[in-house]
């Protein structure tokens, strides 16, 4: 069956061919303009079917044959007929209904080809035919595959072939040789990463190429290769004398250029694959010498380069030149461009420093300690330390990388004081701090950022209110170079360190979403923002996020450095503990315990110690923590210790004493933090609630001070603890109405986890359906349990106890006690051997 006509007709032409197949016996004289290659032929041969089938003779005009009035004239290439042909076709179009249509190239332009049709009034036609849009191309696509193409399968077709229709065919057919799309399920089409150009290909178009004049075959070249359409540049890599403006003319209607006179990218790759593997080393030497001699970027150039075994001084100022430019964006390609450097003549240690710090960057820690280790001593020096002092920092050698960093000119020396503060060296930061500021500075934003981040820092010893403020604006103030810019602990880090100590967990979220949106310290530093990050949400209450992020670092390979590794394992920890899931709890115990032995402990670590410790409590291996703990004392006591830190380590205190049920252990804690009660709004609020703990524990708590001091936990980012308070509360009171109302603070508090939700249900301490509310179920009838039952069965095969179970859901311990005899009542069991044996059987062991 013969193919319609209109599927077969390229964008632009449907009015001629409308035209034809209505009055194929009127006069009219045409002319159908377009590049190479985008359906000109195809045009003609579809009007040629016209004409015959209304019975008009048709004559496919070679240049020889004689002129027939009564045929119509169809003439392909008429850009490259003789002049006296020319004044044929101009003389025959002027007669009476001659019929003629003319297929051209818009270069070149022969004298008497825009005369032809001129003159003849309405029987002219123009039609313009080109490049295909994405939508021809998708309809295109649809017509070969019989069936709705892909999205990402359009787009790759249409940017490979540059919307010219005989290459979109072309990588059509190369996706289906390849076995890249199946027909019969084309929605599962899998873009490749790249085009490339088979040999077998290459050698197939070859003839195409050896076709075109040799000028454009060397522009064409010449622009595959990297050099932009542009005359101070392509007048050096063309040959002597090359006349530029007809060349790229003639280049362009060939249609391998896009409309905006780029290359088309399946074009490009076919002409890299044809061309002699030296000329494509030269020309990739002169293009990088051009650009570096233009003052341009020589990113593209240096890419180029890589891989090629380019060398000489040239090539190699142009690789360290695109390692400046890449560091930003992809340190990893910036290190790679530099060792291409070395490798192409560059002295090794001039550019050793820069290597390490982009190697830092990328997160190749052990690799940037390997480079940094090697330019101490070289030219390169100030680089090296920075990289060395950062990954030393991450490796958990806080004190190494502030001692390297101490050696550097005060401008940079000022690095190091966050970690002497962290550390305990208050008079060392001082000092540091002191003479960054004095020395003449060189006004840059790393540098004034430092001086910000150490002034913020030793305002969190010395109580400055505008400590917290300070490392936000240097975080902010870092922020445009922040991608490139190493440090041993970033801004953003810090500022959420010091604000989830202060109770700002609002600030502390914003300032790392920015953070790793703006990729601050590079790729070293993303993981630790993301952790941070994932604990706020984590004491906020959101569980989802922070637990899928801990499962993507449990699998990575390499596994992180080790103080990345101790903060992912003490948020699992984290999470575990506010599941309840006392098997997660040992299993990730287990591995904090072992990340600890590696990190020595320092002001930052506080938080993870206060989360450890209740963990280590509650499975009876506290003893892990003394020295990590006796650590921080250490550094505390040297520092004169200041309210911001040292009320949280009370608070942890606190926690594990509770967890341990420890009631004489919690007044030293609990006084410690009344004593500090002053120092600042939150010191206040956890001062408050070891009043209200010691209290709850002694048996004798204030329901009101309780309920107050619960959501000014809450406000403050320790909205769980607050639950937890709470709850312990209600099952400590004697009031009946008054625990209800502290259940129900406790479940409004409690993290969004499925149980809590749960647990939030329940209208009251003891529901309708507690026992008394229905007659027990016979024997050897079928048992339903409602979901509360079936939750508190679950606990119990835990091994969980009644105040256990009431704890983690919020209710009394004599409610779970009636839920336990009404469920014996309708099982029809009488000891609890026979109650664990009947739940595992009914029971769905996970919830």
């Amino acid at each position: 069956m013969a193919t319609p006509v209109a599927t077969r007709l390229p964008p632009g032409g449907a009015a001629l061919a409308r035209r034809v197949g209505d009055r194929p016996h009127s006069a009219v004289v045409a002319t159908v303009l377009g590049p190479g290659g985008t359906g000109k032929t195809l045009l003609l041969d579809a009007l040629a079917d016209l004409y015959a089938a209304a019975g008009v003779p048709v004559l496919r005009d070679d240049g020889s044959a004689p002129l027939d009035p009564a045929a119509a004239v169809l003439v392909d290439d008429a850009h490259r007929l003789p002049p006296g042909r020319l004044d044929a076709l101009r003389a025959f179009a002027h007669t009476e209904g001659a019929r003629v249509v003319l297929a051209h190239r818009p270069w070149p332009r022969p004298d008497g080809l825009a005369e032809l049709s001129a003159g003849v009034g309405a029987r002219r036609m123009v039609a313009i035919v080109g490049h295909l849009d994405r939508a021809a191309v998708a309809e295109r696509l649809a017509a070969r595959l019989d069936a709705a193409p892909p999205e990402a399968m359009v787009d790759l077709v249409h940017r490979q072939s540059g919307g010219l229709p005989a290459l979109v065919d072309l990588v059509v057919q190369g996706l289906l040789d390849g076995g890249r799309v199946d027909l019969a399920r084309p929605e599962r089409f899998a873009a490749p990463e790249r085009i490339t150009v088979s040999t077998a290909l290459a050698e197939r178009l070859r003839h195409r190429v050896d076709a075109l004049p040799a000028p454009v075959q060397d522009l064409l070249t010449v622009l595959a290769h990297g050099a932009p359409l542009d005359g101070d540049v392509l007048t050096q890599l063309l040959a002597p004398g090359a006349e530029l403006e007809p060349t790229v003319e003639a280049a362009r209607a060939t249609g391998l250029l896009t409309e905006h006179g780029e290359l088309i990218p399946l074009i490009g790759a076919l002409f890299v694959k044809l061309t002699p593997v030296l000329r494509t080393r030269d020309l990739h030497r002169r293009l990088a010498t051009i650009e570096l001699d233009r003052g341009g970027s020589v990113l593209a150039a240096g890419r180029r380069l890589l891989g090629t075994g380019a060398s000489g001084a040239h090539i190699a100022t142009v690789l360290c030149s695109a390692a400046e430019e890449a560091l930003a964006e992809s340190p990893a390609l910036s290190a790679e461009l530099l060792a291409a450097a070395v490798d192409a003549g560059h002295p090794r240690l001039a550019v050793a420093g820069r290597r390490a710090h982009a190697l830092a960057l990328a997160g190749e820690v052990g690799a940037a300690l390997q480079v940094a280790d090697d330019a101490l001593h070289g030219p390169d020096r100030a680089d090296a330390v920075v990289a060395a002092a950062t990954a030393l920092a991450h490796r958990g050698l806080p004190g190494r990388s502030a001692e390297l960093l101490g050696t550097l000119d005060p401008g940079r020396a000022v690095l190091a004081v966050p970690t002497l503060v962290v550390t305990g060296d208050l008079d060392g930061a001082r000092a540091a701090l002191a003479a960054a500021e004095a020395a003449p500075g060189s006004g840059t934003l790393l540098q004034g950022a430092a001086l910000l981040l150490g002034r913020g820092m030793v305002g969190t010893v010395t109580g400055s209110g505008a400590a917290l403020s300070r490392l936000a604006q240097a975080a902010s103030m870092l922020e445009p170079v922040a991608a490139s810019s190493l440090l041993p602990d970033t801004p953003a880090a810090l500022t959420a360190v010091v604000a989830g100590l202060s109770g700002q967990p609002g600030v502390a979220e914003s300032t790392l979403r920015r953070a790793i949106e703006g990729r601050h310290g590079g790729r070293v530093a993303v993981l630790r923002h993301r952790l941070l990050l994932a604990w706020v949400l984590t004491s906020r209450g959101t569980l989802g996020p922070p637990t899928g992020l801990v499962e993507r670092v449990a699998r990575q390979e390499p596994p992180p450095e080790p103080r990345d590794a101790l903060l992912a394992a003490a948020l699992e920890v984290a999470l575990a503990r506010r599941r309840d899931d006392a098997g997660a709890l040992a299993r990730s115990w287990a591995r904090a315990r072992d990340a600890l032995v590696r990190q020595p402990a320092d002001l930052t670590l506080i938080p993870l110690l206060g989360e450890l410790s209740v963990a280590a409590a509650r499975l009876g291996e506290g003893c892990w923590l003394d020295a990590a703990f006796s650590d921080v004392d250490d550094v505390l006591d040297r520092l004169g210790r200041p309210g911001l830190w040292a009320a949280p380590l009370a608070w942890a205190r606190l926690q594990t004493a509770v967890a341990a049920d420890g009631r004489a252990d919690v007044a030293g804690p609990a006084a410690t933090l009344d004593a500090l009660a002053a120092a600042s709004p939150y010191a206040a609020v956890l001062s408050a609630a070891g009043r209200c703990w010691t209290a709850v524990l002694a048996g004798t708590p204030d329901v009101d001070d309780v309920v107050t001091t619960g959501r000014r936990m809450a406000a403050v980012g320790l909205g769980w603890e607050a639950a937890q308070l709470a709850g312990r509360a209600a099952a400590t009171t004697a009031d009946r109405r008054a625990a209800q109302g502290l259940h129900a603070l406790a479940r409004s508090l409690g993290p969004a986890t499925a149980t809590a939700t749960a647990a939030a249900t329940a209208t009251a301490a003891v529901p309708a359906d507690a026992p008394g509310a229905a007659g027990s179920d016979p024997v050897g009838s079928e048992v339903t349990l409602t979901e509360r039952e079936q939750e508190i069965g679950r606990l119990i095969l835990d091994g969980r106890t009644h105040k256990q179970i009431g704890e983690r859901l919020f209710i009394s311990a004599k409610t779970v006690e009636h839920y336990v005899a009404r469920m014996r009542q309708r099982l029809g069991v009488a000891t609890r051997g026979e109650l664990f044996a009947l739940l595992r059987s009914t029971l769905d062991p996970t919830p």
